[in-house]
């Protein structure tokens, strides 16, 4: 498929590389020459400097004979234009990135009225993805499949779990419970596992099952923490305000600090049930003052990595808080984990997640089965993808698992048939309706027959 993207920041530059890879030509427009200079040094695509909301660059783009026009620059309204302008220069589909909260009431008059196939919005995907995050304390992070039928789960295993040294299917006899370990980190190797696959210390495993057999896999083995009722977010900017909001809402206390006064007074209105502290989070005797050591949890959502990460470690040091950092650079995930930061939280890889489902859906459309989600785990080595099956797949519907051959380094977790939820075994069969999640290591499927040998 061709695609033009308009704009080239952190989000537009992430989403050209991966559309990339994927086998689409992309050309990217930008405005700001050093941006257009540093996509071209470090990627091989095409790049226009340019307004990228008018007709001649737009027209120099090919968006006329595009697939897919994609506006991701840093204003609303510019993207907006960008869309409305692309749809009648003939640009097949568009998506627009809005994210400003205003809008949020509005998103589906927007979306109609402009012909918009999807809008994005990084930083409310980043405050749900933080909210998961904060269902499991333990966990490091959480997914969604099946509309909440089915849950993701990533922990690291300490010293002292009962699973080191055990096989999957040892552990899978002793705890008599319906999940699946289905895709485990051990230093720098990334396994899809079969049952004879010994866990280590310090492994990061991702589990799936329903959410009462999480809750009971974590009860059991004691990793349940005291369920989060106080939170300290540092940062007010849309992520920390759509976060707090929702936060808010579930009746958690939140205490937002934030060092524009202005922002403050904002958010004051915007969220009374939330606490607002004027101030800089770095700041620790402040963090000290506002409670930092008895929280639940603490969110670090500066415009800063480095802040993020020096903040979460003073909480992590001085709190039982379990902590969230916000990180942009793909160079400081291994150094934050490195640190001890589990759980971290990467916008523009939320957002290029979305926006690649939306287009791997596009490309079979007529096919057999349709993607409902797509996650990326494990530092984006991994996905997790759930399929819709709509006609009869030869070789994979109504065979038992067992008898399927399917590629190495795939594992179907679960199957969703209607309001039952089923963690497979080998003589389960898929169905037409059913709803089927697979892990996948160094794939990029786009419909549920790529996974037969």
């Amino acid at each position: 498929m061709k695609f033009v993207v308009i704009g080239a920041g952190k989000i537009g530059a992430t989403l050209s590389e991966q559309l990339v890879e994927e086998g689409h030509s992309v050309i990217a427009v930008d405005s700001n020459p050093e941006a257009v200079k540093k996509l071209l040094n470090s990627q091989d695509i095409m790049c226009i400097e340019g307004n990228g909301a008018t007709a001649g660059v737009q027209i120099d783009a090919g968006v006329k004979g595009s697939d897919m026009l994609i506006a991701t620059t840093a204003h609303d309204e510019l993207n907006m234009v960008c869309c409305m302008l692309g749809r009648q220069l003939g640009a097949k589909k568009t998506i627009c990135r809005v994210r400003n909260p205003e809008y949020l009431d509005q998103i589906d008059i927007i979306k109609n009225q402009l012909g918009l196939a999807l809008i994005i919005n990084p930083e409310l995907y980043t405050a749900q993805e933080i909210v998961n995050g904060l269902v499991f304390p333990t966990a490091s992070r959480l997914e969604v499949f099946g509309k909440g039928k089915v849950e993701m789960v990533e922990l690291k295993l300490s010293e002292g779990s009962p699973f080191i040294g055990l096989t999957l299917a040892e552990i899978y006899k002793r705890l008599k419970l319906k999940f699946l370990i289905c895709a485990v980190q051990r230093e720098h190797g990334i396994f899809i596992p079969t049952g004879d696959f010994v866990l280590h210390a310090d492994d990061r495993i991702n589990i799936a099952a329903t959410h009462s057999d999480i809750e009971r896999f974590f009860r059991e083995n004691g990793l349940v923490k005291t369920k989060i009722k106080s939170v300290m977010i540092v940062g007010g900017g849309r992520i920390g305000f759509y976060l707090a909001k929702q936060l808010s809402a579930m009746g958690m206390r939140v205490k937002v600090i934030e060092k524009d006064y202005n922002r403050c007074t904002e958010l004051c209105d915007e969220i009374p049930k939330a606490t607002i502290i004027h101030g800089d989070g770095t700041d620790q005797e402040l963090l000290l003052d506002e409670g930092i050591r008895d929280v639940d949890a603490f969110v670090a959502l500066s415009g800063l990595d480095e802040e993020n990460i020096i903040m979460s470690l003073y909480a992590k040091n001085n709190s039982e808080a379990k902590t969230i950092t916000k990180i942009n650079r793909d160079s400081y995930v291994d150094m934050a984990r490195m640190l001890g930061l589990d759980t971290l939280v990467m916008p523009k890889l939320l957002t290029t997640a979305t926006i690649l489902s939306y287009v791997r859906s596009l490309e079979n459309a007529s096919s057999e089965s349709r993607i409902e989600s797509l996650y990326h785990l494990i530092g984006n080595q991994v996905e997790a993808i759930e399929f819709n099956i709509k006609e009869a797949i030869p070789g994979l519907t109504g065979v038992p698992l067992k008898d399927i051959k399917i590629k190495k380094d795939i594992l179907i977790c679960a199957i969703i048939k209607k309001r039952q939820v089923i963690i497979p075994s080998g003589n389960d069969t898929i169905e037409l309706d059913n709803s089927v999640i697979i892990v996948t290591k160094d794939q990029r499927f786009s419909e549920l027959r790529d996974i037969l040998e």
